[in-house]
């Protein structure tokens, strides 16, 4: 069965599609549709500013997880480390000729025989030919941020970031690059109140 008008019903009335414009007019009601609804906000009886604002703060997030209010974006952005102190690390870099990121794709452009593999200072990570990335959330702090699903951004993180160069609100990831070189790194971040985002990472070799 094929229709012309984009909006229909079929089914003897069982079911409506609408593959065009639902006007609603003033005045006219629709009965049975589920509406998000927010938990519960208890009234609140803050007795400074600050309190106020914490509690306003808690009110609004409420209503971005539930749906009403639009959630805030990640505003990624991403770069060599700054500062690095591994002496292996600084040689590895020297070699990367173009690093870009692109609608939360990082593309790093290196000679892969170039780089140096070397242990990292976690033997449980093993020998790789290791990058150090300045990962930008565009937030004002990364603590309280999941990445990968598990893992929760802290202070430690910051101040890790921090120790090598890193603006506010980035945190620093170590990939191994031969690795990515066969098959593209993805990882997520999410915080309440924003919109999860998946990064991809990808190397091309140019090694002549």
């Amino acid at each position: 069965m094929s229709y012309n008008a984009k909006n229909y019903t079929e089914q003897g009335g069982e079911k409506t599609v609408i593959g065009g414009t639902l006007e609603i007019l003033e005045g006219a009601t629709v009965k049975g549709l589920p509406l998000p609804v927010a938990d519960n906000v208890k009234e609140s009886t803050a007795g400074t500013v600050s309190a106020l604002k914490d509690d306003l703060n808690e009110l609004i997030l409420n209503l971005k997880e539930a749906g009403i209010v639009k959630k805030d974006n990640f505003t990624i952005d991403s770069n060599l480390i700054p500062n690095p102190t591994d002496p292996e690390l600084v040689v590895n870099h020297s070699k990367v000729t173009e690093i870009t990121c692109n609608n939360d794709l990082i593309t790093i452009v290196v000679p892969l025989k170039e780089l140096t593999a070397y242990p990292s200072s976690d033997p449980s990570q093993g020998t790789h030919k290791w990058l150090g990335l300045e990962i930008k959330t565009g937030l004002t702090s990364i603590v309280g941020i999941t990445y990968n699903g598990s893992y929760v951004l802290n202070e430690g993180d910051a101040t890790e970031a921090a120790s090598v160069g890193c603006s506010v609100g980035s945190f620093v990831l170590y990939i191994k690059a031969e690795e990515i070189v066969e098959a593209d790194r993805v990882i997520t971040l999410s915080k309440p109140g924003y919109a999860g985002v998946s990064i991809t990472i990808h190397i091309e070799d140019n090694s002549n």
